[in-house]
């Protein structure tokens, strides 16, 4: 079955237009074709209930609701960014063929649960360790891009000199080079373990290093923003996750106009990604239209 990723302003405009997930996955699964949800697009889906807003509290609830109904009909869930790094680590070692991209089936069931939660109002103890910390982690990324655009100047003239045409020439060449495997080196051994840097060069010329190769173009996609456009919105890192969370799928869709630029630069060459054009348009037949 192939993978649809969809984010989370898709998510809303599903729930918002009343589109029967029975009916619509029926669809999808006669094409040869599924959803697939991140715990990305749940943390998201979870921040309506960090105020104490009524009306954001009831979208939340209603949005969820609508959610766990297709976690109901066995829509599956992707691996995290990290977990699908380290799947290709894996495979690397140890000579493998493939990697699954998808969560166990224990992993899935902790969603369900947290889903569940969240539908009734409840913010559970996978999902709100989860929000801090990527409010934390994008807050700390900014101010520490900031600060070392603002230190070197040489790096963010080297930057700024790309024009945005230049980006896709210029990023799949850069990710192999020292700084690109720095890139992936200084998050690596912060997430997940020690290793030399001979090692994360190794993992960004393995063949099925799909997801590791994308988090160097999406940070040095990242890095290129900053020091082309200077102050950083901190939905910036959220948007380029969706990005990378999909890097398995086969079909990566949004409504963000502005993911036009940055999908095709950051996704293999395997997933397509569609803009979804209007609000007039019925979203589940245009999803249906791409396939």
């Amino acid at each position: 079955m192939k993978l649809i990723y969809p984010d989370t302003i898709i998510w809303n405009l599903l729930c918002d237009q009343e589109v029967d997930p029975a009916a619509f996955v029926y669809q999808l699964n006669a094409k040869g074709y599924t959803l697939a949800l991140s715990f990305h697009t749940v943390y998201e889906l979870g921040r309506n209930f960090e105020t104490d807003d009524p009306s954001r509290i009831a979208r939340g609830k209603k949005l969820l609701t609508y959610l766990k109904q297709y976690l109901d009909l066995g829509t599956p869930c992707t691996k995290e960014l990290w977990e699908l790094i380290v799947a290709e680590a894996y495979a690397m070692e140890n000579n493998l063929s493939a990697i699954d991209p998808l969560a166990t089936p224990e992993q899935c069931d902790i969603t369900k649960r947290e889903v569940d939660l969240l539908a009734n109002g409840i913010v559970g103890e996978k999902v709100r360790p989860y929000i801090e910390e990527r409010k934390k982690f994008a807050e700390e990324t900014r101010d520490a891009q900031n600060s070392h655009m603002a230190m070197s100047d040489e790096l963010r003239n080297y930057l700024k000199a790309k024009s945005e045409k230049d980006l896709a020439g210029w990023m799949p060449g850069e990710v192999l080079t020292d700084s690109g495997t720095s890139l992936l080196w200084r998050r690596f051994v912060k997430k997940i373990r020690q290793v030399p840097v001979d090692y994360i060069r190794d993992l960004l010329q393995f063949s099925m290093a799909e997801a590791s190769r994308a988090t160097v173009r999406a940070d040095l996609y990242y890095n290129w923003h900053c020091a082309k456009h200077g102050a950083i919105r901190l939905d910036l890192l959220d948007d380029l996750l969706h990005v990378l969370q999909a890097m398995y799928c086969d079909l990566y869709v949004t409504e963000e106009k502005n993911h036009a630029v940055f999908a095709p630069l950051i996704l293999a060459s395997k997933t397509k990604s569609a803009i979804y054009p209007d609000r007039k348009t019925n979203i589940a037949q245009w999803i249906l239209s791409l396939l």
